[in-house]
């Protein structure tokens, strides 16, 4: 008998609604007749049972946040990728991701949101923070002289099984970037953005990347979605070095003495490409470029080797 079998009747009847039926919180408690509130506390109540051991391993909060995730509740760009940044980079709580999807698995329906691999050189097993309102990107300090040793960049893979409608949007973006060789297409813009805006977050800016070496064939594209007052990036680049003891990592930039990490990369194999994105901090808006460099060490203070730059904007 699975742990699922053994759940309350009211547990998994909710666990079914949501999965089986992909439905809301919402439009459980109203097929049900009771509080939204009800319906999320018997749903989450049933994951912790169904993994209690791990289940105790990962905080209260961050325990919701994962759970809303893997019952497809979360509903903007900002708070999925926030999400499978920490799965990514806390390995206890993707490890009860990972259980938790064996399990739920019996319940049949669509599958589950991808649980990301971890992060390359190793998932750290420290608890991170749990984000305030600048998201992700606000937990990486500046790296000015005075500021205290910055961690090492989360993680900012995404997996090519991701399903979510603007980062795919913003794929389509990349690849017409990157096979006209950096430059804008009208059309592409406009086709992207009326898909964008059937699906809740847009693409608002474009930003070629490309590398100060002219002999250099390395050539990339961000693309920034945005959904409301949320903002996230995605990159996509090509024809990198493939990593062996170093990775790439994401900077905001504006001088030696103003730069902000955003995130550590995944590994770059033989097809030296290279996809991810994550959450923007509230002052993005303060930087004027985007770099992607060379890194050696796992707590980088300031940018190493530039392989890709490009000017940065949050758009429109």
């Amino acid at each position: 008998m699975s742990r699922l079998d053994e759940l309350p009747p009211d547990q998994r009847a909710a666990l079914s609604l949501l999965l089986r039926q992909r439905k809301s919180y919402g439009e459980v408690a109203l097929l049900l007749g009771i509080a939204e509130r009800a319906v999320h506390d018997r749903a989450h109540a049933a994951l912790a049972m169904l993994a209690p051991r791990q289940a105790r391993e990962v905080p209260a909060a961050r325990r919701a946040e994962v759970g809303d995730y893997l019952l497809g509740q979360q509903l903007s760009v900002a708070e999925r990728l926030r999400t499978r940044t920490y799965l990514s980079g806390f390995e206890p709580a993707r490890a009860w991701a990972l259980t938790l999807a064996t399990e739920l698995k019996a319940l049949g329906g669509t599958p589950l949101p991808e649980i990301p691999p971890p992060t390359p050189g190793g998932a750290p097993t420290a608890q991170p923070p749990v984000p305030h309102d600048g998201g992700p990107g606000s937990r990486v300090s500046s790296l000015a002289g005075s500021s205290p040793p910055p961690a090492s960049p989360p993680s900012s893979r995404l997996g090519g099984a991701l399903l979510l409608a603007a980062i795919v949007v913003a794929v389509l973006v990349a690849v017409v970037l990157l096979t006209t060789g950096g430059g804008s297409s009208k059309h592409a813009k406009q086709k992207a953005t009326s898909t964008a805006s059937k699906t809740g977050p847009t693409v608002s800016a474009q930003l070629p990347l490309r590398s100060p070496n002219p002999q250099s064939r390395s050539v990339g594209v961000v693309a920034v979605l945005s959904e409301k007052d949320k903002r996230a990036f995605y990159i996509e680049a090509q024809h990198l070095p493939a990593t062996h003891k170093f990775f790439y990592a994401i900077w905001l930039y504006n001088s030696a003495t103003s730069a902000l990490a955003l995130s550590r990369s995944p590994a770059v194999g033989s097809n030296h490409k290279l996809a991810g994105g994550s959450t923007l901090p509230t002052n993005a808006g303060q930087f004027r470029e985007i770099l992607l460099t060379r890194e050696t060490s796992g707590h980088p203070r300031h940018p190493g080797r530039v392989v890709l730059r490009g000017a940065f904007s949050l758009g429109s």
